[in-house]
């Protein structure tokens, strides 16, 4: 059977190991199915295609298997929970580093609000000027004006995220652990 695809076979038990075949895992995966279906850690693609070309997964290696690609949910999990982990102490260490400016009354304290201040200001009079009063511009300016309102936009978002903060990280962790908290009860 030439044609047979053993990472599909895979991908209908085991679809997060499957993914992960195509991806910089690969090998992580290839040595965790290879240890689940021929109980070797050694083997290599061709060893695990040949074995499953042969005939289908028994029930043991059906289980095994699931329970693999729940213990790599489980660990991505965890690991996307400590990047976003990193990304909220960064973002808390530079708004502490605002605070603790501010009560120094620092100079240095007011370049956050004054950069902000001046993104927010020229966000907006980009949005006015193109938008609300598109006067005769010559055309350099309005490509300038364009180009402006673009990458004020971007930090825009960042100011905002920045003073407001952003729950979208906790919300992705929070879906994660529940997509992962479903799929152990199944």
């Amino acid at each position: 059977m030439p044609d047979f695809d053993w990472k599909s076979a895979i991908g209908a038990v085991a679809p997060g190991l499957a993914t992960a075949l195509g991806g910089p895992l690969a090998g992580a995966a290839v040595k965790v199915i290879a240890d689940k279906v021929l109980g070797r850690l050694d083997a290599s693609e061709q060893d695990i295609a040949a074995a499953l070309a042969s005939g289908s997964l028994t029930g043991e290696q059906i289980v095994a298997l699931k329970a693999a690609e729940q213990s790599f949910q489980v660990e991505m999990a965890k690991i996307d929970q400590a990047s976003e982990a990193a990304a909220l102490d960064d973002t808390k260490s530079a708004r502490q580093q605002t605070v603790d400016l501010a009560k120094e009354q620092s100079s240095i304290a007011w370049g956050a609000p004054v950069v902000s201040t001046l993104i927010v200001v020229g966000y907006f009079f980009c949005i006015y000027r193109l938008f609300i009063v598109p006067a005769d511009l010559p055309p350099n300016a309005f490509q300038l004006l364009n180009v402006m309102f673009g990458a004020l936009s971007i930090a825009f978002g960042q100011v905002c995220n920045y003073w407001l903060g952003s729950s979208a990280g906790s919300r992705r962790s929070t879906d994660t652990v529940r997509r992962i908290a479903e799929q152990a009860k199944k």
